[in-house]
């Protein structure tokens, strides 16, 4: 039960930090918002593994942690240019992609077989994503600019490279310490990132070093809480969990953006949380 908790309280974290990277997406862009996320979440893994002084990764497991690495920069990098370019409700709606390829994936990956109850609660999940997407759908794709079609396929890539970033965390599971992993998750995506960003550079001002500070914080924490409870549960039971966090991406859409619910998001709401209550009775 409680890796199942700690996977909604992740969920909840990312969530709220996609909300202060839209808050910053109006001022800079993709690769510049990415940098951000990472530069700030240094700022508390450093400390952190210094406090630790867990050992560094073994040369065998390197290459697991590159390829985690670049699987959560492209996962990012993705998700925040839709950022950019749709609702904050409906690009998340679209990263609960992500749960659907845990679950089919970790099949041939890690050898799981997932019970009835969890596809059951995927299928829930799958539906409430359905509802909430088919009023872009619908409208017909000459009725969608050509912008938000981008935005909501970086979202859906974006949500398979972050199911590697999962399926990883599962399989590295008990060879690293927690402290190192988030480490290497944090440092690694800058030094890639730190010369793309370097192109199209914007100033920073000083009153922005608090909201990245605080979305290095929220991605530090909701990463912090999911590699841990990835290493005690199976990646498919976890992985539905994620769907918790549309509730907050519609709160905070409305708090933050004015972004009002519909009767879709309703819905949609409906469906998932009953996927995830089946999940935690079961």
């Amino acid at each position: 039960m409680l890796p199942l908790l700690v996977v909604a309280f992740a969920a909840a974290s990312f969530v709220s930090m996609d909300s202060v990277i839209k808050l910053l997406a109006a001022r800079y862009d993709t690769l510049q918002l990415s940098f951000f996320r990472f530069a700030g979440g240094c700022a508390f893994a450093v400390p952190l593994w210094l406090w630790r002084r867990t050992p560094l990764p073994s040369r065998p497991t390197w290459r697991l942690h590159a390829l985690r690495s670049v699987c959560l920069l492209f996962s990012l990098v993705g998700y925040f240019h839709a950022l950019t370019q749709l609702p904050l409700a409906l690009a998340v709606t679209i990263s609960y992609l992500a749960p659907i390829f845990v679950a089919v994936l970790s099949v041939p990956v890690l050898k799981e077989r997932p019970s009835s109850a969890i596809w059951l609660a995927l299928t829930a999940g799958l539906a409430g994503v359905s509802v909430s997407v088919w009023p872009e759908l619908a409208a017909g794709l000459g009725a969608v600019s050509g912008a938000r079609l981008i935005g909501m396929a970086s979202a859906a890539a974006a949500a398979l490279s972050f199911a590697g970033v999962l399926l990883l965390a599962r399989r590295m599971a008990n060879r690293d310490s927690i402290w190192t992993i988030l480490l290497v998750q944090s440092l690694l995506p800058l030094l890639l990132l730190a010369l793309p960003a370097a192109v199209t550079w914007k100033p920073v001002p000083a009153g922005d070093i608090a909201l990245i500070l605080l979305a290095g914080g929220l991605g530090t924490l909701g990463l912090l809480c999911i590699t841990w409870a990835f290493t005690k549960l199976e990646a498919s039971r976890l992985a539905p969990m994620e769907y918790t966090s549309f509730v907050w991406a519609a709160l905070l859409g409305y708090l933050l953006f004015g972004e009002l619910p519909t009767t879709t998001t309703a819905v949609s709401a409906t469906l998932i949380i009953g996927g995830c209550l089946l999940l935690l009775r079961k």
